[in-house]
């Protein structure tokens, strides 16, 4: 017996539409081929399958039986080829992830260690940049999908969320702040304030929580980057606002709490341009980049714990 794959499509296509004809256009076939393919069928069976002799196609009572079957085995195949072929292109592939430095740094190296593990043929390339530069490399196409923090949404791009964590003080280990069981903005507003430029989402955010709290914000230094302003912590020049996963950056030398009354979230999102499908590579680094957000929220949150 010798039943093939396109012999049981050709049957199912041809009882379903009820008509050789139209079954022989949809399978870009002769009808005579299309006759041929259900005859081998019916002779490697050994029983007649459908009725000829009526206007419409119509199976037999075994063919009926075949039928139930042969549409289970083409879904299963067709399942299998799928997933097979969406795993063969996840072997190859060449993926661009754009981020500003801070997620660079505490979130996406362990993802992409992660990442290389299931697939290391994959090439990843992560382009840590200022956070202005992050959306036009989605928006251009030179990057497959940014992660971060941004204040404005674009229609171009579209936004799907990854996590929220909370803003917090960081100090010198031993700072007088240390002995207080919260820290409110309040509490900040007569130390030296070390906080990023205007050019950052966290300046904007702790502007909010200054203003939420009525204290006016009069920073003492404004840097650019994370690393510096932790570097000037450990220095002894001020108290730094950032978020909490740069708690996975400090040292013994700084401590740090969340910032409360009130409570300032930043919201981290997965950016990708609209209406354009993922690589089935880029796919993958999206599923685990979401499977991870969690275990990021937790290790900063233990961290912090064990700084404070």
């Amino acid at each position: 017996m010798n039943v093939t794959i396109r012999q049981l499509r050709a049957f199912v296509l041809v009882v379903e539409l009820k008509s050789f004809t139209k079954a022989s256009e949809r399978l870009r076939l002769t009808q005579s081929a299309l006759s041929l393919l259900i005859r081998q069928l019916e002779d490697n069976l050994q029983v007649q399958l459908v009725e000829r002799s009526t206007r419409r196609v119509e199976p037999t009572a075994i063919g009926l039986e075949l039928l139930r079957s042969a549409e289970r085995l083409l879904e299963d195949f067709d399942s299998t080829v799928s997933n097979v072929a969406e795993l063969g292109a996840k072997q190859r592939g060449r993926i661009v992830i754009a981020a500003p430095y801070i997620l660079a740094t505490t979130f996406l190296v362990d993802v992409i260690a992660e990442f290389k593990q299931r697939y290391p043929t994959i090439t990843v390339q992560l382009r840590d940049s200022l956070p202005e530069e992050v959306l036009a490399q989605v928006r251009s196409g030179s990057a497959d999908l940014a992660v971060g923090s941004f204040r404005d949404t674009e229609p171009e791009l579209q936004w799907t969320p990854l996590f929220q964590e909370p803003l917090v003080a960081v100090y010198p280990r031993g700072h007088a702040i240390a002995e207080r069981d919260t820290i409110s903005w309040g509490d900040l507003g007569s130390l030296p304030v070390i906080v990023l430029n205007h050019r950052s989402i966290f300046r904007h955010l702790a502007e909010e929580g200054f203003s939420r709290a009525g204290v006016a914000l009069k920073p003492a230094y404004e840097v650019a980057y994370a690393g510096t302003a932790l570097a000037m912590v450990r220095a002894g020049l001020g108290v730094a606002v950032l978020p909490q996963c740069v708690a996975t950056l400090t040292e013994t030398a700084v401590s740090l709490k969340r910032i409360a009354n009130p409570e300032i979230l930043r919201s981290v999102s997965i950016i990708t341009r609209a209406g354009r499908s993922l690589s089935p590579a880029a796919s993958a680094f999206v599923e685990i980049l979401s499977q991870s957000s969690n275990d990021l929220v937790d290790r900063s949150e233990h961290r912090t714990r064990s700084l404070t």
